[in-house]
């Protein structure tokens, strides 16, 4: 099969994610959608480094595993659905890992290799400006933070959960925050609304240039760029507080998976 053709894993959690996402209604600011984007990501990226983990595991590897394995994180090609009224499906995890030339789940079985390629397949419908601030940040180190902390779990050699949270901690949340960084350079080199130009005295309060800056926003492309700058402004932000899945209890619920 093309790993360049997204295909959907699980039928009946695709029909789940559809209904969540499309008919239940999520009335949210963008801010806030910017924010709960950028943390279901973290959380995400900290369920597949405890899938790491269990690949790691001779006893519950399934196929052999290099001494140094070669980690990447290339395109996604899995999706549990299609977005439409002019959003877009954003996936979650910046990318699919592959293992030694392998994609990651298929060094599992049972509940584990399901529940780990699901993980690949989940994604948010959105404004496409979520996903162009996405692709600006993948493009410039975010996948890469996401294969380096698979990759640190991989070669761990201490207990488990703290080389999990090591790895988020060391390897994503570093990386995440530099490619955010280099994402906004990138944007900001391109051509953006005037700053606000505040009055003093009898004007205080006033916008000196509004007209000059209603007239920069008319212009479509650089009112992308200055959204697109905005979120990856709380992408940064949603790095502040560890995810839910970093929890003692919930490494252990993935660690303790069934085999069969």
């Amino acid at each position: 099969m093309s790993r360049h053709r997204r295909t959907v894993p699980d039928r009946g959690e695709a029909k789940s994610e559809r209904f969540r996402h499309k008919q239940v209604q999520r009335l949210s600011s963008d801010q806030r959608r910017a924010l709960e984007h950028g943390a279901a990501r973290n959380g995400r990226v900290a369920e597949a480094l405890c899938f790491m983990a269990l690949i790691r595991d001779p006893a519950r590897r399934v196929r052999p595993l290099l001494p140094v394995p070669n980690v990447s994180c290339t395109a996604a090609v899995r999706q549990f659905f299609r977005a439409d009224d002019g959003e877009q499906a954003a996936h979650l995890l910046p990318g699919q890992i592959s293992i030694d030339g392998a994609f990651a789940w298929l060094f599992l079985s049972g509940p584990a290799a399901r529940r780990l390629e699901n993980l690949f397949a989940y994604v948010e419908p959105l404004r496409a400006d979520f996903n162009k601030a996405d692709s600006a940040a993948e493009a410039n180190g975010l996948s890469d933070a996401f294969a380096d902390a698979c990759r640190r779990v991989l070669t761990g050699r201490g207990e488990a959960a703290a080389d999990i949270v090591a790895a988020y901690e060391q390897g994503w949340v570093s990386g995440a925050l530099a490619a955010f960084a280099a994402a906004e350079a990138q944007k900001r080199s391109k051509p953006a609304p005037p700053p606000i130009v505040s009055g003093v005295g009898p004007e205080y309060g006033m916008i000196l240039n509004i007209d000059e800056r209603m007239e920069a926003f008319a212009d479509d492309s650089i009112w992308a760029t200055y959204e697109q700058l905005s979120i990856l402004g709380y992408y940064k932000a949603a790095m502040e507080d560890a995810p839910p899945q970093l929890r003692p209890r919930a490494i252990g619920d993935i660690l303790t998976l069934p085999q069969a």
